[in-house]
């Protein structure tokens, strides 16, 4: 016969687990996505967010930097608030981490859309947003994945409010 284990063991070998699970199409219940608000100035993420949404929720100047990028980290960026002051997603390291990839972006206020994209060398460290021709409004939503050791894959939805769009996609905070 088999030997028993109480919950306190179980709990601790399923914590201890250092390998993948595979669910096959199992179905989890229960599961939230965190939710990382910045509340104004800068947040630094690390790996541990991976995962998270990350909310653009005061109007003031706001900055998430990005942890060193590791194939398969990922990060959705939610404006709440239409931003007043820049609110700035940017890489770990300037000048050796960028973005690939880009953005759809609309006018909340006139009939203009645009897509912009992140230069192909992956140079771009900053994607600035200003809550008028660099998008910022209410609902704009940014999504990045690390694709490998230097480069986050960008993709998303950018709301812009004027007749104008520009990119958000810079070397430097724009």
């Amino acid at each position: 016969m088999g030997r028993r284990i109480g919950l306190a063991n179980m709990e601790r070998l399923m914590e201890s687990l250092s390998r993948e699970l595979q669910l096959n199409q199992s179905t989890l219940v229960g599961h939230k996505v965190r939710v990382k608000a910045s509340g104004g100035g800068e947040t630094v993420l690390t790996a541990d967010d991976s995962g998270c949404i990350c909310l653009f929720d005061t109007a003031g100047a706001s900055q998430f930097t990005l942890p060193a990028p590791a194939a398969g980290l990922e990060f959705t960026f939610v404006s709440t608030i239409l931003a007043t002051s820049d609110h700035v997603i940017t890489v770990n390291t300037a000048n050796t981490d960028g973005f690939l990839g880009g953005v759809v972006s609309t006018s909340t206020t006139a009939a203009k859309a645009d897509s912009f994209f992140a230069d192909t060398d992956g140079s771009n460290d900053f994607i600035t947003l200003d809550g008028a021709t660099l998008g910022g409004s209410p609902g704009t939503r940014i999504h990045v994945v690390a694709i490998d050791g230097e480069n986050w894959a960008v993709d998303g939805q950018v709301a812009c409010v004027g007749s104008s769009t520009a990119t958000p996609f810079g070397d430097a905070q724009l």
